[in-house]
């Protein structure tokens, strides 16, 4: 029987088991200085609230949908609603109220500048019907379902030679 194993080259040197334990403990520590230097931001400049602003809730009925939108403290001068037959787009800004006097800001977590929401509609609207209404800082649209396309018969006439 012939031994086929290739030959296994061993390092010189010792590595001490006590500099193997610094050595996870600095890899340990560089971990965490990475991970809080990653997560070291205010909440007001999180990139993914921007497509997730505005929450909403969209229902449906056999006749239309009803979009409800969570957008407190904004005028609806600043808000822009666009409709196609199968996707309605939300776009807007939220002004930024504070002012900088003497006092300083510790926190700021609530979102300010501009949104855009897209959604897509699981059936075709009726655009001429759509209607917005804005109060105490949700904005409800109702958007009717157009009505679906009812092929009409074709009578067919034979040609004879």
């Amino acid at each position: 029987m012939v031994n086929r194993s290739l030959p296994v080259k061993r390092e010189d040197r010792l590595v001490r088991p006590v500099r193997r334990l610094w050595d996870v403990f600095d890899l340990r520590s560089d971990i965490d200085r990475m991970f809080d230097d990653l997560f070291d931001f205010s909440l007001a400049n999180v990139p993914l609230r921007r497509g997730n602003y505005p929450p909403i809730d969209l229902t449906e009925t056999d006749t239309e949908f009803a979009l409800k939108a969570e957008l407190p403290g904004i005028d609806p001068k600043n808000i822009d609603i666009n409709v196609t037959p199968d996707r309605i787009e939300i776009r807007g800004e939220v002004k930024d109220e504070w002012e900088q006097k003497d006092t300083g800001c510790c926190i700021m977590e609530r979102y300010h500048g501009t949104f855009e929401r897209v959604i897509g509609l699981p059936a075709e609207v009726n655009q001429e019907g759509v209607k917005a209404n804005y109060q105490d800082g949700i904005l409800k649209i109702t958007l009717p379902k157009s009505e679906p396309s009812k092929p009409k018969a074709k009578k067919v006439e034979i040609e004879t030679k």
